[in-house]
């Protein structure tokens, strides 16, 4: 997910140019794109001089490994006890599969906690645009047969996927997945506060450092309370130590750029949508992260 890097960016102080890609009008099905990305599923993109990255973990490494004299750590050495388990969890973290949870919502409101937040029409628009991209991708892959291989791929995946979302009894099943995890993520939290009562500073994952594995939290506690779904994995009486953390990283710098910046954008990319062309690009000092967006997301931390 493009928050991801942003985060990264913003927590490493690594200057970037960015450039939007919308998900929402489809952009990241451009033949430009999918040269640069043509095996993943959706977006950011990393283009820093003639290196290519995707992937947003992918991309958390490089910046890291690229810039280490800038802002913290992210990424832990491999070898080290800290960074096993910061890729352990960070594993977790990101095999969530964000977008069937987002769409299996979506298609079935019922199931969120206290009501999706994202706007009507948005979602009308979002259902439609689904349930429209094999027959778009079928045509661009008999349209640009250099890249056929690639969007019959995306068309699979696709189709996979909107079996999945659109099946009530699958889209749970994810939901009640997700609990095991949220119940790890709560009592890894909880083990680094008592085994620090005495730390003043802020606590995060694995002590007074915010890491990769921090990033993937907070996105995908940005993405519940987008769903309605707080209530649900992080209530403040069963899980208080989730709760407080979420309240906790809205204070944090990284995440207060990360408002700014949607709030910036916010104007930017209602007009790339209407003339139907854009994406989410970061570079300065080399460094160019090419990311996708949707307009709700945007709209909703205006």
């Amino acid at each position: 997910m493009y928050i991801k890097v942003l985060l990264a960016f913003y927590e490493k102080e690594v200057p970037f140019k960015p450039k939007l890609v919308s998900l929402f009008s489809g952009q990241h099905n451009a033949p430009w794109y999918v040269k640069l990305n043509p095996e993943g599923v959706h977006v950011p993109v990393l283009q820093d001089e003639e290196n290519i990255i995707t992937e947003p973990e992918k991309i958390i490494k490089y910046i890291d490994t690229a810039y280490p004299a800038e802002g913290p750590l992210l990424v832990p050495g491999g070898e080290s006890e800290l960074g096993k388990k910061v890729a352990s969890l960070q594993r977790k973290l990101d095999s969530i599969q964000m977008d069937i949870i987002t769409y299996g919502i979506i298609y079935h409101p019922h199931l969120s906690e206290s009501g999706c937040q994202i706007p009507g029409a948005t979602q009308r628009s979002m259902r439609e645009n689904f349930a429209k991209r094999l027959r778009v991708l079928t045509h661009l892959a008999a349209k640009h047969p250099a890249l056929r291989d690639a969007y019959l791929t995306k068309s699979q995946t696709a189709a996979q996927k909107f079996d999945i979302i659109t099946d009530a009894v699958q889209v749970q099943q994810h939901l009640e997945d997700l609990k095991v995890i949220m119940e790890e993520v709560e009592t890894q939290l909880k083990t680094i506060k008592e085994s620090n009562n005495t730390f003043e500073d802020d606590l995060w994952l694995f002590g007074p450092m915010y890491t990769a594995a921090d990033i993937s939290l907070t996105v995908l506690l940005i993405r519940f309370t987008l769903l309605g779904m707080d209530r649900l994995y992080f209530p403040s009486k069963t899980c208080p130590y989730t709760h407080n953390y979420f309240k906790q990283v809205q204070k944090r710098s990284s995440y207060v750029k990360l408002q700014k910046e949607i709030s910036n954008l916010r104007l930017t990319l209602l007009w790339e949508n209407f003339k139907m062309a854009s994406p989410y690009i970061g570079s300065l000092a080399g460094a160019c992260v090419i990311g996708g967006v949707i307009y709700w997301l945007y709209n909703k931390y205006k």
